[in-house]
């Protein structure tokens, strides 16, 4: 049995996808410019893997090889009930690792959307854990240690992965953890931060998402491996017309 990481993601609308390469790309010059590497760079290979596609994340989940294809069909079904999704860019930041990303304005829909993959993919990671979160920190390690916030501990424990926002919790609560956001690069230097004062209006990162997909992961949380799309509500109806 060989194990897989998989990340179920929004797909950026093809602007959308032009802009993060931009801007991941100006990103990583500043870096440079000031003596720090980046681990990555979008729509460049990641080590003998295929290119670094920017997404949003919405759930991450450890299956056999051979069952891929399981999880790509859960998705394109639940896909076909999901509606396209508007995406606000709301505002610029690093996460804890000093990884710069653009976050979208969290709205119920992306919430809805989030519940919905879960409850469709959620089951075939059959219990198991990722071995490391994107940053290598080990999962296990997370859960083990006394120190990590208990909202985060429970849904790694239940979910096998910690940013979720949860059925009952109401947004900005303690068991809100999901933030729908695009990663545009990683230091190697966890306590550099890049300037992100005078990047284009995050307000300007906006459009209409119209398709999951199902990616394999490589580190940093990089998607490298296409498994398959899904269409979203009436585009799903549309594709499947097509084929007729």
């Amino acid at each position: 049995m060989t194990l897989v990481v998989l990340d179920v993601v929004v797909v950026l609308t093809p602007d959308l996808r032009r802009d993060a390469l931009v801007l991941g790309d100006l990103l990583i010059r500043r870096m440079r410019e000031n003596g720090c590497a980046a681990h990555f760079r979008l729509g460049r290979p990641y080590g003998a893997t295929g290119p670094c596609e920017p997404h949003v994340s919405i759930f991450m989940l450890t299956v056999d090889d051979q069952e891929t294809a399981d999880v790509v069909s859960a998705i394109r079904s639940v896909a076909v009930g999901i509606p396209v999704l508007r995406a606000e860019g709301d505002e610029y930041r690093h996460n804890p690792f000093g990884a710069p990303e653009l976050y979208f304005r969290k709205t119920a829909k992306w919430i809805d959307l989030q519940r919905a993959v879960i409850a469709a993919a959620e089951p075939l990671r059959r219990g198991r854990l990722r071995v490391t979160d994107p940053a290598g920190t080990r999962i296990r390690d997370l859960i083990d240690d006394p120190s990590t916030e208990p909202e985060r501990r429970d849904q790694l424990v239940r979910f096998g992965y910690d940013e979720v926002t949860e059925n009952g919790d109401a947004a900005g609560g303690p068991g809100d953890r999901f933030n729908p956001h695009v990663t545009l690069a990683w230091p190697v230097d966890p306590e550099f931060r890049v300037d992100l004062g005078d990047l284009p209006p995050a307000g300007g990162f906006s459009g209409t998402l119209t398709e999951l997909a199902v990616y394999g992961m490589s580190p940093y949380g990089t998607c490298t491996t296409l498994y398959g799309k899904a269409p979203l509500g009436a585009m799903a109806t549309t594709a499947v017309t097509d084929e007729a």
